[in-house]
C-alpha cells in the first residue's frame, strides 16, 4: 500500500494518521498521549526532588560518619569510657547549653564530659568552605559568602574571639536559633573561623592544665574534623567526558572554549534567514556574519533586536526563527535572545580589566581555548593555577603542558579564578577546527560535515533503516522535547510495522515545542486572554443584536474588525452601519494580500469591507487596485496610519510591490515551519528512515507544515478545535496535516477563483470549499464516531467506492493511546515526620506534626485541628483571630510576629508553629513513635472472590516494593486498616493495575456523571484508563480514553473488571493469566504476561 503519514506533535501528545494514497481514503487515525517530562507546577526537572534528596542523604551520612569517628577518638584517647559516652546526652542538673560551654572553654577548665560534648558538637556543623574563588559569584554560593563576610565583620567589630562567643553574645540577631532556616543564609559561618576556635579551645585548655588538650590530640582531632573527600582531579573529570561524535579518539571540547563558541555562532548564523517582503528570503552575507560574530564576542548576549540594528533592517523585514505575534510590537517580538557566548565574553572581560583592551588582540584562539579548558576541567584553584603556569603534574607524577604550552601572567590567572564552567559539547577541538573553514563559507553544519567527510547518518546508525532509530541522547537536551520525539518515534515505528515503509510524511509541531516553560506559560496566558476577549465581544454582540442568539467565530471576527477600522470599510472608507455588520451579503472579510497569492490567513491579513468593494478588488492588493489614483491612495494611507493595528497589518495594507518571487516567499513562509526543532526532526527522519520506492526522481519525502495553514483547512472543513471536549482533535489534526499540504494547489485555485470571479458566472462551481477527494469531510467526521454500530452505519450510508465491505467491518472507533506509568520507584514515605499519638475511636492512626502558622490548613470558619487546644485555648484563639482579621489569608496573617498570650507582656514568647493533629488509615513507622505517611500507591492488586465473584483491591506502596512486602489485606470501605479483610485462599489473584492501564468495566446498573464540559453522561460499560484507588472508600478512579469525562466507582459494584494492554496505535489486547510474583524489588521488571 502506498501511503502517507500525518503527525501532529505536541509536548504531551502525538496525533497520527495513515492516508491510503492508492484508494484515497483514511486508512487509520489516532492519538498517543503522555505527560510532559517536567513538573507541571513550575516546569522544573522531574529529577530535582530525587537529586535534592540524594544530596541531603549523602550530607547526613557523611556527618554521621564524622561524628562516629570523633566518638571513637574520644574512647581511644581515654577522654571518656564507653559507658560515659553512651550517657553523654542524658541531661544532668547543672549541664549548660553547649554554646555556653564552648564560650566557657576559653575561660575555665572543662570537665572531661564537657570537653567531649564540645568536640562532638563542633564535628556536627563545620561551616562553609569553598575550593574555588568563582563560587563566590554563583547563585546561592554568592549569598552564603556574603553572609560569611557580614558575620566576620561583626566579629572583628565587636572583638569576639570565636564563633560561639559571637552567637551567644549577639542575642538579638541569633536569639532562639543558631542555624539557618527556610532558605536563609544569615547564620552561615566560614569553616576557617571554626578551625580557629578549635585551636584556641585546645590552647586555652592546655594553659589551664587540661590533660587531654595535648598538641598531639589537637592535631589528631583536627585531622578527623577537617577530613573531606578529595576534589576531583583533571583525570577524574576527563574519565567522565564523552568521546567526540566524529573523532572517536578525541575528547569533547568544553562549551566555554573559543572553538565551540565560534562553531555555535557560525551554525546559528548560517541557519538564519532574512524574510523580505520585496524579495525572497536570503542568507547573511559574509560581512554581515562577521559583524554579528564580533558583536557576540564583545557582548554577553545579542537579541534579535540587536541584530536588526546591526544589519540596519527595515521594519517590514523579519527573521525566520521568530514566530511574530501580530498583537505584540516588533520590539517585543524580537526581545528574545538570538545567541549568548557569555563564557568567552566573561573571559575577555577579565583580560580587558587586568591587561587592557589591546591585550585581547595578543591572545590566539588556542589561548582562549586554554583558559576555557582550565576553568572547566579543574575543580581546585591550585590545580588551575598550576595548569595555566604550565607546570601541572598529573596523578602519575608526570608534568603536563597546557593546550597553548604557555605560561600566563599570575595576576591574570588570579582574576580568571573567579570564573568557573562545567559543560562540554558533542565535538572535539579537532573536529570543530576541521568544520570551521567550511562553515565560514556559509555552509550549514550538515553540509560542512559532508564536505570534510563526516557522515552524520553513520553516527546514528548505519544509513537509512526500516525503522526509525533512537534519537542520540546528546543531540537534544530538553527533556520535554526528548519525551515528545521519543513517543513520536514509537508511533512511526508502530505504523511501519503494520503498513510497511511510507511514501511521504507530513509533520506539524506545536508552537510551544522547544520553548522554555516561562514562554509556554506566556503563550497559554495569551490564549486565555484572547478567549476571554472573544467571550466579552460575544456578550457585547448579543447585547447590541438580541436576535443573534449564538454569534459564531466569524461573527466575532467581523465585529472586532469593524471596531478596529473605526466602523468603516477598509477600502472605500465608507461608514458601515452597526446594524448592517451581520447582514448577509452586505460586508465580507477580505484578505489584504489575496490568500491565493500568500496563504496568509492571519488576522493581520484580514479587513472588513463592503461586498461590492471586495468584488471590485478581485485578486489584487489594494495598491494594484487603486494605487495609480494618487489622491485616493494618499487618503487611504492617511486612514491606515490612524488605525490602532499592528505594524504587519499596516505594512500589508500599504504594500506596493508583490511580484511572483515575493508570492513564492509568502507561500513558503505560511506553508512551512522553519523553526530549528522542526527542521531537526524533519532532517533526522529524512536522513535515517527508509521510504517506499516511487517512480521518478522524488527527493523530498518529509514535509513540515505551518499550523496556520492547517488551522484554515480545519475551519473551512468545519472541524472546530475544542481542547476541553476530548483528545480526538489530535487525530483529526493529523489527518488534515497529511492531506492539506499536497492539496495546497487546489486551495490556491479555489481562492483565486473566488477572488477574481464575477460571482454569478462561477458561483455554482466555487461556492464550496474543495476537498482532497469526494466526501472527505463526511468521511473524517464519520471516522471519529465512537459507537461501533453508528460508525459502521455511517460508513455504509456514504457508499464510498474506497470503502469495501471487508474494510468497513475491520474499521473500529479511535481508541486514544496513553503512555503507561509502570515505575515502581520513588519516595518511600512522605518527607514530613509525624508523632504517633495512638488510635482514634474509629481505629485510625492519630498523628501530630509541628506546622508553621502560615502553613496551617484552616476551614471556612477559621478553625483548625490544633493538638492540645483544650489545654491551651488562648493560643488557639489568638491564631484563629489573627487569621480571620487578615481576610483568611494565612500568608499575610503571620508576617507580623504573633505572641503567646500572657499576663506579663514582657514574658510573651513568639508563636512560630503549633502541633497539628491528623488521622490516617496507614502510616510508615520509622523509630519509636515517629511515623510518616506513605508516599504513593505504585500499583493496585485486583482479586476476585471465588464464590461471590466480587472484586477486591489491595494497594501496594513504594515502601512495600522496597522491602519486598506483599499486601495482606483488602481495602474495606470505611474501616480502619486493622479491620480490613484478609487476603486468603478464598480469593483469586487477577492482575495488578498501574496508572494508565486500560480496564474494561461493566457496572451492575447505569451511572450518571458529568463530562469535562459539564454535560450529563450516562454509562454502564466501557474501556477506561485506571488512574488511582481510594483507600477509604475502595473506589477506583477512571478516565474515559478520550478524556471527555472521569468518574469514581466502587469495586463491589462491578460485573466485569478486565485488564487490557494498549499499543501506541490504540490497539487493545486482553491480559490473560497474569501471575502474582509477589512484590518485586525496584531492580526487577514486571512479569511478562500473555495478551490476545
Amino acid at each position: 500500500m502506498k501511503y502517507s503519514i500525518g503527525l501532529d506533535i505536541g509536548i504531551s501528545s502525538v496525533g497520527w494518521s495513515v492516508i491510503n494514497l492508492d484508494r484515497k481514503r483514511i486508512e487509520r487515525l489516532g492519538a498517543r498521549l503522555f505527560d510532559a517530562a517536567e513538573n507541571p507546577k513550575n516546569g522544573s526537572s522531574l529529577a530535582t526532588p530525587r537529586r535534592d534528596a540524594r544530596s541531603a542523604r549523602r550530607r547526613l551520612r557523611r556527618r554521621r560518619y564524622r561524628v562516629g569517628k570523633v566518638r571513637r577518638f574520644i574512647l581511644e584517647r581515654g577522654l571518656l569510657t564507653k559507658g560515659q559516652v553512651n550517657q553523654l546526652y542524658n541531661w544532668k542538673d547543672g549541664d549548660l547549653d553547649i554554646w555556653l560551654v564552648r564560650v566557657n572553654a576559653l575561660e575555665r577548665l572543662l570537665t572531661d564530659r564537657e570537653f567531649a560534648r564540645v568536640l562532638i558538637h563542633l564535628a556536627k556543623n563545620r561551616g562553609y568552605r569553598s575550593n574555588r574563588k568563582s563560587e563566590a559569584k554563583q547563585g546561592e554560593n554568592g549569598q552564603v559568602l556574603s553572609a560569611i563576610k557580614t558575620n566576620k565583620a561583626l566579629m572583628d567589630e565587636k572583638g569576639y574571639r570565636t564563633i560561639a562567643e559571637m552567637l551567644v553574645c549577639e542575642f538579638e540577631k541569633f536569639a532562639g536559633r543558631k542555624r539557618n532556616r527556610g532558605g536563609e543564609y544569615t547564620h552561615v559561618i566560614a569553616r576557617g573561623e571554626l578551625e580557629k576556635e578549635i585551636h584556641l579551645i585546645f590552647e586555652q585548655q592546655r594553659l589551664m592544665g587540661n590533660r587531654f588538650a595535648t598538641t598531639e590530640n589537637e592535631a589528631a582531632y583536627v585531622k578527623i574534623w577537617a577530613a573531606q573527600r578529595p576534589v576531583a582531579t583533571k583525570e577524574d573529570i576527563l574519565n567522565k567526558i564523552g568521546d567526540c561524535t566524529f573523532e572517536k579518539s578525541e575528547k569533547r571540547a568544553p562549551k566555554a572554549s573559543y572553538a565551540f563558541q565560534y562553531f555555535r555562532a557560525l551554525d546559528k548564523l548560517n541557519r538564519l534567514r532574512i524574510l523580505n517582503p520585496h524579495q525572497p528570503s536570503r542568507k547573511l552575507t559574509d560581512q554581515e556574519r562577521d559583524l554579528i560574530v564580533l558583536a557576540l564576542f564583545n557582548h554577553e548576549s545579542q537579541k534579535y533586536s540587536d541584530l536588526r540594528r546591526l544589519l540596519k533592517l527595515s521594519d517590514d523585514q523579519r527573521f525566520n526563527e521568530i514566530f511574530y505575534d501580530p498583537s505584540v510590537s516588533l520590539k517585543n517580538n524580537e526581545k528574545r535572545t538570538f545567541l549568548s557566548l557569555s563564557e568567552q565574553y566573561k573571559i575577555r572581560k577579565v583580560i580587558k580589566n587586568v591587561q587592557g583592551k589591546e591585550a585581547l588582540l595578543h591572545y590566539r584562539p588556542v589561548d582562549y581555548d586554554t583558559f576555557a579548558y582550565a576553568l572547566t576541567v579543574f575543580k581546585d584553584d591550585q590545580d588551575t593555577k598550576d595548569y595555566l603556569a604550565n607546570r601541572y603534574v598529573n596523578d602519575n607524577g608526570k608534568q603536563v603542558a597546557n593546550l597553548a604550552n604557555r605560561e600566563y601572567d599570575e595576576g591574570l590567572v588570579e582574576q580568571l579564578l573567579n570564573l568557573s564552567f562545567s559543560q562540554f559539547g558533542h565535538l572535539s577541538r579537532k573536529a570543530i577546527y576541521r568544520l570551521i573553514p567550511q562553515m565560514e563559507q556559509g555552509l550549514s553544519y550538515y553540509e560542512a560535515c559532508e564536505k570534510v567527510g563526516y557522515h552524520i547518518n553513520e553516527q546514528i546508525g548505519q544509513g537509512k533503516q526500516y525503522l526509525l532509530p533512537v534519537i542520540p541522547a546528546d543531540e537534544i537536551r530538553n527533556p520535554v522535547v526528548i519525551r515528545s520525539l521519543s513517543q513520536t518515534r514509537k508511533v512511526i515505528n508502530a505504523i511501519i510495522k503494520r503498513y510497511g515503509s511510507p511514501a511521504y510524511m507530513y509533520i506539524e509541531l506545536a508552537r510551544e515545542m522547544g520553548r522554555p516553560y516561562s514562554e509556554r506559560r506566556d503563550l497559554e496566558k495569551q490564549y486565555n486572554k484572547n478567549r476571554t476577549n472573544n467571550d466579552q465581544v460575544k456578550e457585547h454582540i448579543q447585547e447590541l443584536y438580541p436576535a443573534m442568539s449564538a454569534p459564531r467565530g466569524h461573527d466575532i471576527l467581523k465585529f472586532k474588525l469593524w471596531q478596529q477600522q473605526q466602523g468603516k470599510c477598509a477600502y472605500s472608507l465608507e461608514k458601515i452601519p452597526a446594524d448592517e455588520v451581520f447582514e448577509t451579503g452586505y460586508v465580507e472579510v477580505d484578505h489584504i494580500i489575496p490568500y491565493s497569492r500568500s496563504f496568509d490567513d492571519s488576522n493581520s491579513n484580514k479587513v472588513l469591507v463592503l461586498s461590492r468593494m471586495n468584488q471590485e478588488k478581485k485578486n489584487r492588493t489594494p495598491f494594484e487596485w487603486f494605487g495609480e489614483d494618487e489622491h485616493r491612495w494618499q487618503r487611504f494611507e492617511s486612514y491606515v496610519n490612524t488605525l490602532k493595528v499592528d505594524k504587519k497589518k499596516k505594512s500589508l495594507l500599504t504594500k506596493k510591490d508583490v511580484d511572483e518571487e515575493q508570492e513564492a516567499t509568502f507561500k513558503s513562509r505560511h506553508l512551512n515551519d522553519t523553526r530549528y526543532i522542526t527542521r531537526y526532526i524533519k532532517n533526522f527522519i529524512a536522513d535515517n528512515l527508509q521510504f517506499r520506492e516511487l517512480d521518478g526522481d522524488i527527493k523530498q519525502r518529509v514535509f513540515t507544515v505551518n499550523g496556520a495553514f492547517t488551522s484554515l483547512m480545519r475551519k473551512r472543513w468545519g472541524f472546530n478545535k475544542n481542547r476541553e471536549e476530548s483528545d480526538l482533535h489530535h487525530a483529526v489534526d493529523a489527518v488534515i496535516i497529511a492531506v492539506s499540504r499536497p492539496f495546497r494547489q487546489e486551495v490556491s485555485t479555489y481562492f483565486k477563483h473566488r477572488e477574481v470571479s464575477l460571482r454569478q458566472l462561477m458561483k455554482r462551481t466555487w461556492d464550496y470549499f474543495p476537498e482532497p477527494w469526494d466526501n472527505f469531510v463526511k468521511e473524517l467526521k464519520a471516522r471519529i464516531i465512537q459507537e461501533p454500530e453508528k460508525l459502521k452505519l455511517a460508513l455504509l450510508s456514504m457508499e464510498l467506492e474506497s470503502y469495501d465491505q471487508e474494510f468497513i467491518e475491520e474499521t473500529k472507533p479511535i481508541f486514544v493511546s496513553r503512555m503507561p506509568k509502570r515505575s515502581i520507584k520513588g519516595q518511600i514515605h512522605d518527607e514530613t515526620l509525624r508523632r504517633n499519638r495512638g488510635k482514634t475511636e474509629d481505629g485510625l492512626v492519630r498523628t501530630v506534626t509541628k506546622t508553621r502558622l502560615e502553613n496551617i490548613s484552616f476551614d471556612k470558619n477559621g478553625d483548625f485541628p490544633m493538638y492540645g487546644k483544650e489545654s491551651d485555648p488562648k493560643t488557639y484563639q489568638a491564631i484563629k483571630r489573627r487569621y480571620l482579621e487578615n481576610g483568611k489569608n494565612s500568608k499575610k496573617a503571620f508576617i507580623k510576629p504573633l505572641y503567646k498570650p500572657a499576663k506579663d507582656p514582657n514574658k510573651q514568647s513568639i508563636i512560630r508553629s503549633v502541633k497539628i493533629e491528623d488521622k490516617k488509615n496507614q502510616v510508615f513507622p520509622l523509630k519509636e513513635k515517629t511515623v510518616a505517611y506513605n508516599s504513593s500507591i505504585v500499583k493496585t492488586e485486583v482479586f476476585q472472590n471465588k464464590e461471590t465473584g466480587k472484586f477486591y483491591l489491595a494497594p501496594v506502596y513504594v515502601a512495600d516494593v522496597m522491602v519486598g512486602r506483599e499486601p495482606k489485606k483488602f481495602i474495606t470501605q470505611k474501616k480502619p486498616y486493622d479491620e480490613w479483610l484478609d487476603i486468603t485462599e478464598e480469593y483469586n489473584y487477577l492482575f495488578s493495575l498501574f496508572p494508565n492501564d486500560v480496564v474494561h468495566i461493566k457496572m451492575k446498573k447505569t451511572k450518571k456523571t458529568k463530562s469535562f464540559l459539564n454535560e450529563p453522561v450516562t454509562w454502564q460499560e466501557g474501556y477506561f484508563y485506571f488512574k488511582n484507588v481510594h483507600t477509604g472508600t475502595a473506589q477506583i478512579g477512571i478516565i474515559d480514553h478520550m478524556r471527555s469525562f472521569k468518574d469514581e466507582i466502587g469495586s463491589q459494584n462491578l460485573v466485569i473488571l478486565e485488564k487490557y494492554q494498549v499499543d501506541p496505535l490504540g490497539n487493545l489486547s486482553k491480559i490473560h493469566g497474569e501471575k502474582r510474583y509477589g512484590v518485586p524489588s525496584s531492580s526487577h521488571s514486571q512479569p511478562v504476561t500473555t495478551v490476545d
